[in-house]
């Protein structure tokens, strides 16, 4: 295998990421959403390198929508996805 078919860090991370966001946002998950994405990554990359390009298959000029996660101080999201009852509602 050469360097070409090796997925990069960031390319990893962002599909990671997107399996946590198909999933629902299981917590506690990331080494297996970390390691299907890698997977996926590796298979994609031998499938275009073993395919030769041409107009049918090349890549599509329109970019991919980046999905990046909440920044906050500890890299984790905020809350839980959960939204907070009103509080008129409680005071019923």
């Amino acid at each position: 295998m050469n360097d070409s078919n090796i997925p990069t860090h960031e390319q990893i991370t962002r599909r990671a990421y997107e399996i946590f966001i198909e999933r629902g946002r299981p917590e506690g998950r990331d080494l297996e959403h970390w390691l299907e994405a890698e997977k996926q990554l590796r298979a994609t990359s031998q499938t275009k390198s073993a395919t030769p390009v041409s107009a049918s298959n090349a890549p599509s000029a329109t970019p991919m929508r980046a999905t990046q996660p909440a920044a906050t101080s500890n890299g984790r999201s905020a809350g839980n996805g959960r939204t907070q009852p009103s509080r008129t509602a409680a005071r019923k």
